[in-house]
């Protein structure tokens, strides 16, 4: 790794403000100021490289990814470009015939599109399309699958089981079982599936993170599952973790943390560290299992909590968390399930210290925005999902939430921090394109609710200053400033001077990681 000073280049400070040049020796930057000041610098490095102008970026931070799961999905039946049953026919066809597979294992389908107005009168309609083999496909959202039969029967689910939960899995009115499941009858399911060994994630993954680095991202905050631990020592020892890795378990592992750690103590802290545990408050809106103030339209129930919120376990474990000095990040998507959460946050005394988080925050009431900055709660949210949300808040909700929709951004306005990810593999981890959400708000259902736009320079915030802040990590990332690690993305243009429609577009020339190259756009010169 050698020293190196960059010169004539328009270097994004999270103040608004732009430097000119900087120095990276030994994985940090060393310097950042103006050419002037480079020129009485140029003897210390034995290399300089002259950006000619070029827009350069810390390096991007995705505050919340599934990176395993996303990199297993990557292998998988991608169904985002399907949009009706003969579609999902064919490409279910081209998938078997392609690859060697025991079951059809897919994601992000957009279920309420394709199987709009479905029939509810007979068996297993899914069978219907595929019944050869074991299917499993995964709505959009991650909340709600299809099923054929035999999935449902490798996982012993028979619509006559007493215990059964009737309204996590759709009984047609002869009584028997369509093929629509959610939440924990579709994870039944799910835990049937035979995992894929240990080599396989690990290449899966490995492939993810390249594909990571192409979109200029360093850092991630990923959901993990205990399992997935194991897949990051295997690349740690193999020397393939080329990322940052702020790692949050599961609220149940919290009496295990000490076991994690122990576990974990070989890897470079600067590539993996648990910070933090995470939790469900409620579903998804797509699903109807999300938590609101009304009742979903044409609909006896507003959403539901999660087991461990009805059990009141959440609570308990909570406070241990909060006692321990531990960050906590829990999921809440309806307006219902983010003012139970402000409130669970409220009462504990820790909450602004430790930063604690609420996970999507995709529907606020107005009575909550200021709580956020209030109570030292951060907001990390995920524009992208307006690529569906833009359509299924109309299908979903009254009339008086669509409003609320999505309308994050005037938390900043009241004090308060909102960090940006994108929750891949549920949506793609493409960070220009959430972007072009936020600041645009134009989706391919028109501009929705244009009150809640971005501006860029927030934007660029919510992706490098504020994802290290939420991570209690701004120390180390999110700017490029003396004494950090040297995290940097040369761009191909200048974002600030693209028409905003067209921010999807851009392209990245090279993505640093501690110094090192770890991407080189081949088509740039």
């Amino acid at each position: 790794m050698s020293s190196t000073l960059y010169i004539n280049a328009k270097v994004w400070q999270p103040d608004g403000s732009y430097t000119e040049s900087f120095g990276v020796n030994n994985g940090h930057f060393d310097f950042s100021g103006s050419n002037a000041e480079a020129a009485t610098l140029k003897d210390k490095y034995p290399k300089i490289t002259d950006l000619k102008g070029k827009l350069v970026l810390p390096g991007l931070i995705d505050g919340h990814l599934h990176l395993v799961n996303g990199g297993v999905m990557m292998k998988r039946l991608d169904c985002s470009r399907i949009d009706s049953v003969a579609e999902l026919k064919s490409a279910i066809e081209a998938y078997v015939s392609n690859n060697k597979v025991n079951w059809v294992i897919g994601g992000n389908l957009d279920l309420n599109k394709v199987f709009e107005n479905h029939d509810t009168t007979r068996g297993n309609i899914i069978d219907d399309i595929f019944s050869e083999l074991p299917l499993y496909i995964t709505n959009y959202d991650y909340h709600s699958a299809i099923c054929n039969s035999k999935a449902l029967a490798l996982a012993g689910i028979d619509v006559n089981e007493t215990n059964l939960p009737k309204d996590e899995i759709e009984i047609s009115s002869a009584g028997k079982l369509t093929g629509f499941a959610a939440e924990r009858v579709m994870y039944r399911v799910y835990d049937t599936i035979p995992p894929p060994s240990l080599k396989e994630k690990c290449d899966a993954v490995y492939e993810c993170i390249k594909m990571l680095h192409s979109y200029g991202i360093t850092s991630v905050g990923d959901i993990t599952l205990p399992g997935d631990i194991d897949v990051y020592l295997e690349l740690y020892r193999q020397d393939k973790l080329n990322i940052r890795i702020n790692s949050y378990i599961p609220f149940d592992e919290f009496e295990n943390l000490q076991y994690h750690l122990d576990r974990t103590t070989e890897i470079d802290k600067d590539h993996y560290s648990i910070v933090g545990f995470k939790a469900f408050w409620d579903g998804a809106l797509g699903s109807e299992t999300a938590l609101f103030s009304q009742n979903y339209k044409r609909r006896k129930h507003n959403g539901y909590t999660t087991e461990i919120v009805r059990s009141g376990r959440i609570y308990e474990l909570a406070e241990k968390i909060d006692a321990a000095g531990k960050q906590m990040i829990i999921h809440a998507i309806g307006d219902k399930a983010v003012s139970e959460v402000l409130e669970l946050y409220a009462g504990l005394p820790n909450t602004n210290r430790l930063r604690h988080r609420i996970e999507h925050a995709q529907h606020i009431q107005p009575a909550d925005i200021d709580k956020f900055g209030e109570y030292g709660v951060i907001a990390s949210v995920q524009p992208l999902h307006l690529k569906y949300d833009a359509r299924t808040v109309f299908e979903k909700l009254p009339a008086r939430l669509i409003p609320h929709t999505h309308n994050y951004y005037h938390i900043t306005k009241a004090g308060g921090i909102m960090n940006f990810g994108t929750d891949f593999p549920i949506v793609e981890a493409d960070p220009f394109e959430n972007i072009r959400l936020a600041v645009t708000r134009d989706t391919k259902y028109g501009e929705f609710t244009p009150e809640h736009k971005i501006p860029l320079h927030e934007c660029l915030k919510a992706y490098c200053i504020n994802n290290a802040y939420a991570s209690h990590n701004e120390n180390a990332v999110g700017s490029i400033t003396n004494g950090k690690v040297a995290d940097f993305v040369i761009m191909d243009e200048d974002i600030f001077e693209m028409d905003e429609e067209s921010l999807n577009e851009v392209t990245i020339f090279e993505t640093h990681l501690g110094g090192n190259l770890e991407y080189k756009n081949k088509l740039s010169f």
